[in-house]
């Protein structure tokens, strides 16, 4: 007997998946306010770079609306406007002509762009520019020329909204500035940060240890930024583990990774792995290297140093008991574990002395391997359900953790004193999806 060698194989780095939202509605609402809904004066005249020539005009904007392409939100309006143009000849009376008073108004289109990015430090940031400010079509009625000397009243009414919204650029970009999502993630990652119950005395530490962001998609007037926790999940036994909440880290910018793999340990008893082969071996009758023998007993059970030991008990042309010790492993293709080294321990060899040596027969050690197996597909389809259940809850009211595990596969067998611990890893794509408001 050694003592008990446990050591934990690494796993791929695991990301969890959400997808941050931020409703751009109150930056519009501040738009609304802070742009004059009407501008201009017909009865106003402005020189029109000639003295002898003037304008005048007045406009009504449309409310303003969001349309949104990755990380750039583009807030647009409609303009209606009416125009005069004004001409003094050097002799004869004035001319004059207008458009959109006493009919069809017409039209302008404002585009505000914002490209809106989350910075290290939790706080968003928009770069907000004038992206269009131009007639709304080429047709006739979008334009506005006025008196026999063509007066384009059309270009003094983009200038003038253009002027308007430059002025309020700052505005624009202060506002989606006070937007607080600190606040809100790092409630959602103090929750990741509590420990998950799925049976009695089992739990799913998610163990989230950074946060990356991702690709930007844009739905109604709300931005949605996919980000990813790096994680390193397990499957814990015994009491609680204790919480310790950390500060919310940094922000990175970087792919998501690739889903959630979850370390779990399933436990096999010596007990149970004994009686799986005394269930094929015990009272069966094998010929081999030219002798008969008939299996008793067997027994198997944990020395440490990781291996483990088959006692074997038999009858036949010789009666005794001898001992194997090897180091098991899994076969992912049978679900089974076995041992490919089993073999007789020192004692043992030096006790098959004269007319039980043909136990030592390479072709009875064989045997004795092919037949050291057992089944752990239960261990496995266990190991998955409590995996679905732990991964598939509300962590809060309007947090929700959704998974769908796709397979449980396992990765290395830990023989110890006590019983054998395989450790398995299981592949799921996670996320956590909060409601509108959370």
């Amino acid at each position: 007997m050694t003592a008990d060698v446990y050591m934990l194989p690494p796993l791929p780095s695991s990301t969890l998946d959400i997808p941050l939202t931020y409703d751009l509605s109150p930056v519009v609402a501040a738009l609304e306010k802070a742009v004059p809904k009407k501008f201009g004066d017909i009865t106003q005249r402005i020189q029109a770079g000639n003295p002898r020539m003037a304008v005048a005009f007045e406009a009504t904007r449309d409310p303003f609306s969001v349309s949104l392409n990755g990380q750039t939100a583009y807030i647009s309006a409609v303009v209606h406007y009416a125009g005069q143009g004004f001409y003094k000849p050097p002799v004869v009376r004035e001319v004059s002509g207008s458009c959109g008073i006493d009919g069809v108004k017409p039209r302008a289109k404002i585009t505000i762009a914002t490209d809106i990015r989350i910075n290290p430090d939790w706080r968003l940031k928009g770069k907000t520019r004038v992206a269009q400010v131009e007639p709304y079509s080429t047709d006739t009625r979008d334009q506005c020329r006025v008196t026999v000397f063509n007066i384009n009243v059309t270009d003094r009414v983009i200038e003038a909204t253009k002027t308007a919204l430059e002025a309020k650029r700052p505005m624009i970009d202060q506002k989606i500035g006070s937007l607080d999502i600190r606040s809100r993630f790092e409630g959602w990652w103090h929750l990741l940060e509590q420990p998950i119950p799925l049976t009695d005395s089992v739990w799913l530490t998610i163990n989230p240890s950074a946060v990356r962001m991702g690709e930007n998609v844009g739905v109604k007037k709300t931005l949605v930024t996919a980000l990813g926790f790096s994680a390193s999940p397990q499957v814990v036994t015994g009491q609680k583990p204790p919480t310790v909440e950390t500060p919310l880290p940094p922000l990175y910018p970087a792919a998501v990774g690739n889903g959630l793999h979850v370390l779990l340990e399933g436990v096999v008893g010596y007990d149970v792995a004994s009686d799986l082969l005394r269930k094929h071996l015990v009272g069966k009758e094998f010929n081999k290297a030219g002798r008969t023998f008939v299996v008793k007993d067997v027994r198997m059970f944990g020395i440490g140093g990781g291996k483990l030991a088959l006692e074997l008990q038999f009858k036949g042309g010789a009666s005794g008991k001898v001992y194997l010790v090897g180091t098991p492993r899994y076969d992912a293709k049978t679900n089974e574990l076995f041992v490919p080294d089993l073999d007789y321990d020192v004692g043992s060899a030096n006790l098959l002395v004269s007319g039980v040596e043909w136990l030592k027969h390479d072709d009875v050690r064989d045997f004795i391997r092919s037949q050291a197996r057992w089944s752990v597909g239960n261990v496995m389809d266990l190991g998955k359900e409590q995996i679905v259940k732990g991964l598939n809850r509300d962590l809060a009211p309007g947090v929700h953790l959704a998974a769908a595990v796709q397979q449980v596969q396992g990765i290395s067998v830990h023989p110890r004193r006590t019983n054998i611990r395989l450790r398995a890893q299981a592949d799921a794509i996670a996320k956590l999806t909060v409601k509108q408001g959370q």
